[in-house]
């Protein structure tokens, strides 16, 4: 006998309809936020229950938009910098209440630095006395928050990085990247911070090279690792416990520094998956896409060539020169960057090729390029520390 395929799709909703919400919601917590936003489309009450605030906190979340460092003057005419966000979700409320992060209330000067699923790294500068800064990691949504201790390892320079998944693990780690002369910044050891022991490790530089400058602006936490790009086009990885070091080749890079603003390639993550994003040395019109498919055997892939001129209508403009990639978009093939001589936040969907434009940035501060960091909300109420 032959079933049609309406009986069984009808069996099949009618064990679904056997479920109470609370499982429902158990077994949609435990999927990616792709199928979420399909199921939305079973029935009004799927929708009802996907959208509901006190499901929608248990539920995955998608990119929000971008905290980036705004400004003003105090009552002495000296900027500040605070965050500010801007929203491309276009859902009637944010999930924070207010993105200076006004609970924050020890600091009278602000400096995002890193989003990762959720969590913000900011520089905070004290109130009194003002030359002192501490890091802090915080929960916009819930504004819970972790001061850094000290790291009492001093050198010639250190820039920072955030790791956190979910997924893995509720606790949180900051990389110390520790660089020697600041006049070359060689990375000679890193400092990790874990949240679970509320404690810093040293660890010396295991990449063995001893001559590695990292670039600053790029950074990934992904697979429970850090990645970052160096300035000659390798990507550099660490484990949270700085037991596992290792050095990821690139198979095409720019031979030519940029002068005017580091080096030119980007590096990111999406629908787990790492994406290489580099300026053609041959055409600096075009940008190659590359995935990493094979992860531990550094089979990357050519996904997509991106042309300048199909982006902005222009040809001869420069990768972070005249524009920045910021972000790819956690769960599709979209790309957000900057078009700094129209002051405009864009993205371009690598599938279908469509170019979209999100928002002004005419009042955002002079340098477009300061970063604009991916905001993903994670909405449960506990910050491990």
């Amino acid at each position: 006998m032959i079933r049609s395929k309406r009986t069984d799709h009808s069996k099949k909703m009618a064990a679904a309809a056997d479920l109470t919400d609370d499982l429902i919601v158990e077994i949609l917590s435990r999927l990616p936020v792709k199928s979420i936003c399909r199921f939305k489309c079973v029935s009004w009450h799927w929708y009802n229950l996907i959208t509901k605030p006190e499901h929608r906190r248990k539920l995955p979340q998608t990119l929000s938009g971008f905290f980036y460092p705004g400004c003003r003057l105090d009552q002495e005419d000296n900027f500040l910098l605070y965050p500010n966000f801007e929203d491309i979700s276009g859902g009637e409320e944010l999930p924070f209440s207010n993105p200076s992060l006004s609970f924050l209330t020890d600091y009278r000067m602000i400096i995002p630095k890193m989003c990762c699923n959720g969590l913000l790294l900011c520089l905070c500068w004290k109130l009194s006395p003002e030359d002192e800064c501490n890091y802090v990691v915080c929960n916009p949504a819930t504004e819970k928050f972790v001061v850094l201790p000290d790291s009492d390892y001093h050198t010639g320079a250190s820039n920072f990085r955030l790791g956190f998944d979910p997924i893995v693990s509720s606790h949180f780690h900051v990389f110390q990247i520790l660089e020697g002369h600041e006049d070359y910044g060689f990375v000679i050891g890193m400092n990790i911070y874990s949240s679970k022991t509320g404690e810093w490790s040293h660890n010396g530089n295991g990449w063995v090279n001893e001559e590695l400058q990292v670039v600053e602006s790029r950074g990934v936490f992904f697979n429970g690792i850090l990645h970052l790009m160096t300035n000659d086009f390798k990507i550099l990885t660490v484990d949270t416990e700085g037991k596992t070091w290792r050095t990821i080749s690139l198979l095409e890079r720019m031979r030519v520094e940029c002068f005017w603003r580091g080096y030119l390639a980007f590096i990111g993550q999406s629908q787990g998956q790492l994406y290489y994003i580099n300026m053609r040395d041959r055409d600096t019109s075009i940008l190659s896409v590359w995935v990493l498919e094979d992860y531990y055997g550094d089979e990357w892939k050519f996904k997509y060539n991106i042309s300048t001129f199909h982006l902005f209508g222009v040809k001869d403009l420069k990768f972070e020169r005249d524009y920045a990639l910021i972000a790819i978009h956690p769960e599709c093939r979209l790309i957000f960057f900057v078009w700094k001589c129209e002051d405009i936040l864009m993205s371009y969907d690598m599938d279908r090729g469509k170019v979209s434009v999100i928002c002004n940035l005419k009042e955002h501060l002079y340098d477009q390029f300061l970063p604009y960091l991916p905001y993903v909300p994670y909405l449960l109420d506990s910050l491990a520390g």
